[in-house]
């Protein structure tokens, strides 16, 4: 029995093929997959739930490792290197933050501000970072993560 197996980007990619690579790698930005991006964020409209991929954290932002084009929104985070609150309404708020997945719980630092590593959560999509209180600044540094859901089927680009 032959079994069809989904031609996904990931599964394409391991593949190599010298025709599908350019478009491969063209639709999942891979140039942008590979330089850290810092976002220092100040004067954001307090939020516990800062969507990075937005206009508003842009306007805000002071961004370095990427160019945009006009419009363009920043990528999704695919691994976050730092994070830290740099300003809150709620003084304990301020400090390193570790990352949880969606389903984890955002702690302010243990012993108040910058006395101890608080933790935000990070969305499944990779674009929204919950604190536990609202912040007003913020800088992020990270890699992004692929334009494309890596996992999808990609089958128009199969050898």
């Amino acid at each position: 029995m032959t079994t069809n197996k989904t031609q996904t980007y990931t599964r394409l990619l391991d593949k190599a093929a010298p025709d599908s690579l350019p478009d491969l790698l063209r639709k999942m930005q891979f140039g942008k997959m590979n330089t850290p991006i810092k976002v220092v964020v100040s004067g954001l409209t307090a939020t516990a739930t800062p969507d990075i991929t937005t206009a508003a954290v842009k306007a805000a932002a002071t961004i370095t490792g990427i160019e945009l084009e006009s419009g363009e929104n920043l990528p999704a985070i695919g691994q976050v290197v730092s994070l830290r609150v740099a300003a809150s309404a709620t003084g304990a708020s301020v400090g390193t933050y570790g990352v949880t997945d969606d389903g984890g719980t955002a702690i302010i630092p243990p012993g108040g501000a910058s006395a101890a590593m608080g933790i935000a959560k990070l969305s499944d999509n990779g674009k929204v970072l919950t604190f536990p209180n609202t912040v007003t600044g913020f800088t992020l540094i990270y890699w992004p993560r692929a334009a494309v859901d890596m996992s999808a089927d990609a089958g128009f680009l199969a050898p």
